[in-house]
């Protein structure tokens, strides 16, 4: 009996969990210090466990932030852009000012500290430029894992439009390649955001529809297997042929798309429970306009995003409770 109960609960230990983090982007309150306390209180209470932001959002007031994310148990991922720059002067804040391969690694070694001087768990990196040739991406991924390695912190690449790995075919090419340097870069963790891909692709790879319409991707099993291998973090948000966000993930009208990427979400979760991970990190992350679809002329949001973002966390939980792991 006790043995029984032993197996049990180490059974319920060791079994992975998932963690969800909610997006600060699109969240008004976001950018009032005074709002921080009521908007944290909220989130946590709508069962998240950590928040992703930018440096642009904490550094309104570092202390404060730390603060409130401490007093009601939220977690920080750090979401950084390398080259990024804020003019204070102006409130502008240009995402990215370089394509030097130089600057971003420098970017991005400036960054993660920052990152780690708020207490980040995870740095979520917009990184590099889509332009650079592979050999360029190689240079500034060796580098990548030597910062994540000195500093001791997970340094995760989103797979995100204008950045290294903006296409399944970029991807492929840097990671899946017959050079040294790509089989070098084992230690490269990413994030798996694919709605991008759906849209740079114009079409979502395995959806019956799409396959229907454009032929089957044989060549997507294998770089969705790599991608499942070293995923750090999914970024939960349905892209599909025309865009990266559908309006409204519950809507029937896009029950192909939500299934085709609730599919490569399981991936990675078999993937990573099968290599020994304990937590899933997912994070909903519907953005505002012009992600949000919005009228014309009123440019009024065609659905509440706080509402479409605690809908996927739903969407998310239950397919994951459903999901067989290793």
């Amino acid at each position: 009996f006790f043995l029984l109960i032993w197996c049990l609960l180490f059974a319920a230990a060791a079994a992975m969990r998932l963690k969800l983090a909610k997006t600060l982007w699109g969240v008004d309150d976001a950018s009032f210090v005074d709002r921080w306390d009521a908007m944290f209180a909220r989130i946590r209470n709508e069962g998240f466990d950590a928040v992703e932001a930018i440096p642009l959002t904490f550094n309104m007031n570092p202390k404060m932030f730390r603060q409130c994310l401490d007093e009601h148990g939220l977690a920080l991922i750090a979401q950084v852009h390398t080259s990024s720059a804020f003019d204070a002067e102006k409130g502008h804040y240009a995402y990215m000012t370089s394509r030097d391969v130089s600057v971003h690694k420098s970017s991005l070694s400036t960054l993660v500290d920052v990152a780690q001087g708020m207490g980040a768990v995870m740095v979520n990196v917009h990184g590099g430029c889509d332009c650079w040739e592979t050999k360029d991406v190689h240079d500034y991924l060796q580098h990548a894992v030597q910062v994540a390695e000195t500093k001791g912190i997970t340094v995760s690449h989103e797979t995100h439009r204008r950045r290294i790995l903006y296409s399944p075919f970029a991807y492929r090419d840097c990671f899946l390649g017959d050079s040294e340097v790509a089989r070098a870069l084992d230690n490269v963790r990413v994030t798996a955001d694919l709605s991008h891909w759906a849209v740079v692709c114009e079409r979502v790879f395995g959806m019956p529809d799409s396959d229907a319409e454009n032929g089957v991707d044989d060549w997507w099993p294998r770089v969705l297997a790599d991608v499942s291998k070293r995923a750090a973090l999914v970024h939960a948000r349905v892209g599909f042929g025309e865009g990266p966000q559908v309006p409204d993930p519950t809507a029937p009208e896009y029950r192909g798309e939500v299934d085709a990427h609730m599919t490569w979400w399981e991936s990675v979760w078999r993937t990573r429970a099968g290599a020994g991970d304990d937590v899933a990190w997912v994070e909903p992350e519907f953005g505002p306009a012009p992600y949000l679809w919005a009228l014309p002329h009123t440019r009024a949001p065609v659905a509440d995003l706080w509402r479409v973002n605690a809908d996927m966390a739903k969407m998310v939980k239950e397919r994951f409770e459903r999901t067989k792991l290793p």
